[in-house]
C-alpha cells in the first residue's frame, strides 16, 4: 500500500481510494514490530488515528501542543510538537506522555528556526536497534539508546538537517542544507557528500537498503528541485526515465519513500511519481490531488 496525504485528504494510491476526506495529513508513521503494526496518521495537528482498509479509527488527540512528526516504537508512538517537544503515546495503555529529558538537552535555548518563530520536531526516525534519532529544525539530529531517558547530539545544528530517515541493518540518512548524510552505525556517526548533486541544499531522503535517494536545490526559495539517487558512498546520479529534469520548487520532507525497489515522489502541485525499478524510470501516478504533505509504503 502506498498512503498520500495532502492538505484535504488521505488516499490509498494502490487502490486510488480515498480513506478520509476534509483532512490535512501531517505525518504518517508505519509500525512494522515490536509491538506496533499497521500505518497511523496524524491529523490537522492534533488528533491521531489508526487505518484501516476503508476507513480510520480514532486513536488519540494530541493535547500537549500542535503534532508535527510521528514515528513507531515499542507498543506505541513518538509524537514530535512544535516548539521541538517530544512526546510518547502508549498505544496499549492509552495516553500521551511529554518525553521530559528531552525538554532538558542541553543547547536548546539557541536553537532557532528561520521559518518560525520556534523551532519544529521536524522528522523522528527509530531503527531496527530501537534507537531513537530526532531531528530538530534548526537543532540537529539527537540519538537516544534508553527509549528517551538520555540523549546524544549527534549531527550540529548548524548542518540544518530537514529530514531523517531509518533503514536497515544500523543504516540512517539525513537531508540537510549541507549536502546527504548517512551513518552505517545506527545514527552513531556520519559521513557526508555533494558528489553528483547540482546543488547542496536537500529536503527529503529515503533509503532502500544500500541505495539511497535525495532531493536536493539552489535553497530555500528554489525553483530547480531535482531527485537524485545512489548506492551508498558513491556519488549521486539523477533520476529520470519520465520524470522532469528539474522540479519549479523545492520537493520536501515527508514526500519522499522507497520500499523493496519501489519509489514515490510527491509535490506541492498535487502530482504523484512513483517508479518500480529503483528510479530508472518513472511515471505519474495521480495528478492534482492537492498540495502532497506526505507519502509512505506500508
Amino acid at each position: 500500500m502506498l498512503l498520500l496525504g495532502t492538505k484535504g485528504h488521505l488516499e490509498d494510491l494502490d487502490r486510488q481510494f480515498s480513506i478520509a476526506e476534509d483532512v490535512s495529513v501531517t505525518a504518517i508513521a508505519v509500525g512494522t514490530g515490536n509491538g506496533v503494526w499497521g500505518a497511523y496518521v496524524l491529523l490537522d495537528g492534533n488528533r491521531i488515528a489508526s487505518v484501516g482498509e476503508y476507513e480510520l479509527a480514532p486513536v488519540a488527540h494530541v493535547e500537549l501542543g500542535t503534532g508535527q512528526s510521528m514515528a513507531a516504537v515499542d507498543d506505541g508512538l513518538l509524537v514530535g510538537l512544535e516548539g521541538a517537544r517530544l512526546a510518547r503515546l502508549d498505544l496499549f495503555e492509552g495516553g500521551l506522555t511529554r518525553v521530559e529529558s528531552f525538554d532538558a538537552v542541553p543547547g536548546r535555548a539557541t536553537w532557532e528556526n528561520p521559518a518560525s518563530a520556534s523551532p519544529d520536531l521536524r522528522s523522528i526516525a527509530t531503527t531496527d536497534a530501537r534507537t531513537w534519532l530526532v531531528n530538530v529544525h534548526v537543532g540537529g539530529v539527537w540519538r537516544s539508546t534508553d527509549r528517551g531517558s538520555t540523549w546524544t547530539n549527534v549531527v550540529p545544528a548548524d548542518d540544518d538537517v530537514h529530514e531523517v530517515v531509518n533503514g536497515s541493518a544500523g543504516v540512517a540518512v539525513v537531508a540537510a542544507a549541507r549536502g546527504f548524510g548517512w551513518s552505517l552505525d545506527d545514527g552513531a556517526t556520519w559521513q557526508w557528500t555533494t558528489e553528483g548533486l547540482h546543488a547542496a541544499y536537500c529536503r527529503a531522503a529515503a533509503v532502500d537498503g544500500d541505495v539511497a535517494y535525495v532531493t536536493a536545490s539552489t535553497g530555500p526559495s528554489s525553483r530547480d528541485g531535482r531527485l537524485y539517487r545512489s548506492r551508498l558512498g558513491d556519488a549521486f546520479e539523477p533520476c529520470g526515465g519520465g520524470l522532469p529534469d528539474s522540479f519549479p520548487f523545492n520537493l520536501d520532507t515527508g514526500c519522499l519513500a522507497a520500499r523493496e525497489g519501489e519509489v514515490a515522489l510527491g509535490t506541492p502541485d498535487g502530482h504523484v511519481w512513483r517508479s518500480k525499478d529503483r528510479g530508472e524510470s518513472f511515471e505519474t501516478v495521480t495528478e492534482r490531488v492537492g498540495r502532497v504533505q506526505v507519502l509512505r509504503f506500508v
